[in-house]
């Protein structure tokens, strides 16, 4: 069968900065915690509890699109008898209150008083509709602007309604966040909310230490065949990936900065082909700024790669905290780039 994609040279320049602006990598750690999440929301059917995560990373590894992928497979339903959400996702707001993410979730759900009643009438209006919009699993991403109020309150506050939310419910919740939201799970008078998110997956920058670079190479080797330029430039080669580390410090989004807008840059120049010249424009313009102790690895050979980064994910999945990893994820990585 042949194939009905359209050929690139075909493509209008706004197509194809549409699709490298939505390219995602589904690299193995990226399945894992997709699988984790899958386990929370299909798992806690058959269950008297339901099976809830913390989803911890520093900003820039992928949380957010980890979690938007997810959601994507099952989008919401409009027909003639209302209005169906598998998945609530919701972004907390900052500052963040009890208040502010019941009125979110009710405003995502179609609340038409949304922002009306103390918060114990909006939990109950949350619920009731939570049920009628057959929802059946909750994202709370930027769970650390609870934290940001620094209040022991505000915290106990948060802890309280989560238990109650999870109790009424029986519904699993997803908390995503920077590493310190989980202190709100670590509270020594909330040990209840802590048991029900004893399943706690840390997503971390791509390490070159441990590996020797391996498992970033196999994250660019996939990106390379992405691009949307009719030739492929060799992102894993040791030379080039190097330096995308070093610009990039192992984390996902700088990388995907430097390529997208390299990719921009590429077909405003009528290129199809990327170069490092181009992205070394694209470093000085959208990650240096970020990182202004770095020199420009795709102009100069004096930069060295001396930061260490956790590289491991652990993913503690169901009562018994049986934890998952990549166990095929160094063979992988090694026979992608022995092929090459």
């Amino acid at each position: 069968m042949q194939s009905t994609q359209q050929p690139l040279q075909e493509m209008s320049l706004k197509q194809r900065l549409n699709m490298v602006n939505s390219l995602y990598i589904f690299y193995p750690r990226f399945k894992d915690i997709l699988s984790a999440i899958e386990y929370c929301h299909h798992f806690s059917y058959c269950k008297d509890e339901p099976e809830c995560m913390f989803l911890g990373g520093q900003s820039g590894v992928g949380k957010t699109t980890i979690y938007k992928t997810y959601a994507s497979k099952y989008p919401r339903q409009i027909n003639s008898e209302g209005t169906t959400v598998p998945i609530l996702a919701v972004t907390i707001p900052a500052p963040a209150t009890v208040k502010t993410v019941v009125t979110k979730m009710l405003w995502e759900l179609g609340d038409p008083a949304y922002d009306k009643g103390s918060i114990g009438n909006q939990t109950i209006r949350l619920i009731g509709l939570l049920d009628n919009c057959g929802v059946e699993l909750i994202i709370l991403d930027e769970f650390q602007h609870f934290i940001d109020r620094e209040s022991d309150k505000v915290l106990r506050t948060v802890s309280d309604w989560l238990k109650t939310l999870i109790l009424e419910t029986n519904l699993p919740i997803i908390l995503i966040g920077l590493p310190e939201s989980e202190q709100v799970l670590k509270l020594e008078s909330q040990s209840q909310l802590s048991r029900r998110f004893a399943n706690r997956c840390y997503l971390y920058p791509f390490s070159w230490q441990e590996d020797g670079g391996k498992e970033f190479r196999t994250f660019l080797n996939l990106l390379s065949s992405k691009i949307p330029l009719v030739e492929t430039f060799d992102l894993s080669d040791e030379y080039t990936a190097r330096r995308i580390y070093y610009a990039s410090d192992g984390i996902v989004a700088y990388v995907m900065k430097l390529i997208r807008y390299g990719t921009y840059l590429a077909l405003q120049r009528n290129q199809e082909k990327l170069d490092l010249s181009i992205i070394a424009t694209a470093f000085e313009k959208y990650v240096q700024a970020d990182k202004p102790g770095k020199v420009n690895p795709f102009l100069f050979d004096n930069f060295e790669i001396n930061s260490v980064n956790k590289s491991t994910v652990e993913l503690e999945i169901g009562a018994t905290n049986n934890r998952i990893k990549s166990k095929s994820k160094k063979k992988s990585a090694s026979n992608i780039l022995r092929n090459k």
